[in-house]
C-alpha cells in the first residue's frame, strides 16, 4: 500500500511539472531533411533545419554523418543552404544556396563544395531561383530546373524605368507559402550546365525544355545520353486529379518524346549503381534506375506494368 501511494505521488508530481506544448516551442526544434547517401555508401549528407526566432525564418545548413554512425560534421554554415547532391566520384557536393543582399534573400543558386578542402563556389547567377539539381553520370554536367527564361540569362543592364507592382490575377491558384505570388508565364524548365574545372569561369547554362508546362524530377540515363522527367501538360491542372507522365529528351537538346502515359502521378528516383534497389509500385508509380546494364530491362518492365 505504501509503495502504491509513493508511486502515485511521483506521478502527481510529474504531472504538476508537465505543460502543454505551445507555439514558442517551435523555436527550440532541430530536425533534418533531404538525406543523401554518398556514391560509396560511407557518408550521408543532409540538411539541418533550425528556427531563427528574431528573423522569423528557418535556417538551413548542410552536414554529413558516417553511414555506420558517428558524430555529424558541419559542411556549410548556412543559413540558407539546401538540396545536397553528391558528384558521381564523391569528391564534390553540389547544393543550393540563397544569399542575402541589402537584407533581402536572393534567388537560390548552385554552389559546388570540394570535399578535399576549399570554399564552396557559385556556378550559376540567374535572376530566378533554381529548384532542383542532378549530376550527369560523368560528373561533367549538372541538370537543373528553374523558372528562368532565356532572356534572363543574357547580360543586360537593368533599366531605370519604373516597374509596376500591379498584379493581374486570372487563375484560381495564384500564390503559395514561401515563394509568394506565382507567375503563370514562367513554367519550370530543365537546363544543363557544364561544371567548371578548377578556377575556370562558369559556363553559360543551356535550356533543354520550353513551353507553357513545367517539367520535374530530371534523371539522367546511365550513359548520360538522355534525361528523363515527369510533366503534366494540362493548363490549370489543379482542377483535375493528380496526373503526370514520363518524358525523355536528348541531353544535348532536341525534341522531347513521351515514354509512358498513365492515369495518376509518377515520380522518378535515381540510385547509384553500388546501391541495390528495386522497382516499387503503390500510390502512384516510381521508376528507380539501378545498374546501367539493367536500365533498359527495368524500364521495359516498368512500362509493362502501367500500360
Amino acid at each position: 500500500m505504501k509503495r502504491l501511494i509513493f508511486a502515485m505521488a511521483i506521478v502527481a508530481a510529474s504531472a504538476a511539472d508537465a505543460r502543454l506544448i505551445t507555439e514558442k516551442d517551435l523555436f527550440s526544434f532541430r530536425w533534418i531533411a533531404d538525406p543523401q547517401l554518398s556514391p560509396d555508401g560511407s557518408q550521408i549528407a543532409f540538411v539541418r533545419v533550425t528556427v531563427d526566432e528574431k528573423k522569423d525564418r528557418y535556417d538551413t545548413s548542410i552536414w554529413s554523418v558516417p553511414a555506420r554512425g558517428g558524430d555529424p560534421r558541419e559542411l556549410t554554415a548556412g543559413p540558407s543552404d539546401s538540396a545536397p547532391r553528391w558528384s558521381p566520384d564523391g569528391q564534390s557536393l553540389a547544393f543550393l544556396r540563397s544569399v542575402e543582399k541589402d537584407a533581402k534573400p536572393q534567388p537560390a543558386q548552385i554552389y559546388i563544395l570540394p570535399l578535399n578542402g576549399g570554399e564552396a563556389r557559385a556556378v550559376t547567377s540567374l535572376s530566378r531561383a533554381i529548384d532542383s539539381i542532378a549530376w550527369s553520370p560523368s560528373g561533367r554536367t549538372i541538370a537543373f530546373t528553374a523558372r528562368t527564361k532565356p532572356e534572363d540569362v543574357e547580360e543586360k543592364k537593368k533599366s531605370e524605368e519604373h516597374v509596376s507592382d500591379v498584379r493581374v490575377i486570372n487563375q484560381a491558384v495564384y500564390r503559395s507559402n514561401g515563394p509568394g505570388y506565382l507567375d503563370p508565364t514562367r513554367a519550370v524548365h530543365i537546363w544543363t550546365l557544364d561544371v567548371p574545372q578548377g578556377s575556370a569561369e562558369a559556363a553559360k547554362p543551356k535550356q533543354l525544355t520550353s513551353g507553357d508546362f513545367s517539367e520535374d524530377d530530371p534523371v539522367w540515363t546511365p550513359d548520360g545520353s538522355r534525361i528523363y522527367f515527369t510533366s503534366n501538360r494540362v493548363y490549370e491542372a489543379y482542377y483535375d486529379r493528380r496526373d503526370t507522365n514520363l518524358y525523355a529528351i536528348p541531353a544535348s537538346g532536341g525534341e522531347m518524346t513521351k515514354v509512358a502515359d498513365i492515369e495518376g502521378p509518377m515520380s522518378l528516383h535515381m540510385q547509384f549503381p553500388q546501391i541495390p534497389v528495386k522497382k516499387m509500385t503503390g500510390v502512384g508509380h516510381w521508376l528507380m534506375m539501378d545498374k546501367p546494364d539493367e536500365f533498359n530491362r527495368l524500364l521495359d518492365e516498368f512500362l509493362a506494368t502501367v500500360r
